[in-house]
C-alpha cells in the first residue's frame, strides 16, 4: 500500500528503505508483514492527529496481513478497536473483513464484526445488502432473509435514499425461493417502491 502524501520514511524493526523512493516497504514474508505493519500502527497511534499517518489504511493492511497467517481473532481485534477509536470515518472496514470471513468459512468470527457495524452505524442499509447476500451466497438462507428483510424496510422507510432496492429485491427474493416461503407483503412494496423510482406504471 502507498504511503501517505508527505509521509517520512519509518525507520522501525521489519522495515527496509526502497532504493528510489526511500519509503518504507514491508518485508514480503508472512510473518515480517504481519510485524512491520504492528510496529507503523503502534506509532500511528502515537501520533493520532498528525496528518502524515493514516492509521486506516494501514489497519487494513494489518488485519490482512494476520488472515495471511491464520491469526483470524488478531484481525478481528484490529479492525475492532481501529473502529471504535474512531480512526475509521465508516462501515467499510469492518464490513468488508466480515464478508471476507463470511465467505471463508469463518462466520462466527464475521458476526461481531457485522454487529459492530451495525451498531454504529443503523441507518446504513449497504450494510444488510452486503451481509444479506453474504450469507445467502454460503447458503445460509435464513440468516439471509432476515438481514435482507431488515434492509428492505430500512429502505422504503427512507425513500430508498441509498437506491439499494435494485440489489435488495432480487436476493431477498432468492431467499425465500431457497426456503419455500411465498413473496410477502415486503416484497410488494418493495416492487412499488422500484416503479416508483423508475417512473413505471
Amino acid at each position: 500500500m502507498a504511503m501517505a502524501v508527505g509521509a517520512r520514511p519509518i525507520k522501525a524493526p521489519g522495515w527496509s528503505g526502497g532504493a528510489r523512493t526511500d519509503l518504507a516497504l514491508v518485508d514480503c514474508d508472512v510473518h515480517q508483514t504481519v510485524a512491520a505493519p504492528e510496529e507503523y500502527l503502534t506509532l500511528t497511534r502515537a501520533h493520532e492527529g498528525e496528518t502524515w499517518f493514516d492509521a486506516g489504511a494501514w489497519t487494513e493492511d494489518l488485519a490482512g496481513s494476520y488472515l495471511a497467517v491464520g491469526r483470524v481473532d488478531d484481525a478481528v481485534r484490529t479492525i475492532s478497536n481501529t473502529t471504535r477509536s474512531g480512526c475509521a470515518e465508516d462501515t467499510e472496514m469492518p464490513c468488508e473483513l466480515a464478508e471476507k470471513l463470511t465467505r471463508s468459512g469463518h462466520e462466527p468470527h464475521a458476526r461481531p464484526l457485522w454487529q459492530q457495524a451495525r451498531a454504529g452505524y443503523p441507518g446504513d442499509v449497504w450494510i444488510y445488502v452486503q451481509a444479506g447476500i453474504g450469507y445467502g451466497d454460503i447458503g445460509d438462507h435464513a440468516e439471509a432473509l432476515e438481514l435482507l428483510t431488515t434492509g428492505l424496510e430500512l429502505a422504503l422507510r427512507t425513500g430508498d435514499l441509498e437506491s439499494a432496492l435494485e440489489q435488495l429485491r432480487p436476493s431477498h427474493a432468492s431467499c425465500l425461493s431457497a426456503l419455500g416461503r411465498p413473496s410477502g407483503e415486503i416484497q410488494e412494496r418493495a416492487a412499488q417502491g422500484k416503479q416508483g423510482e423508475t417512473g413505471e406504471r
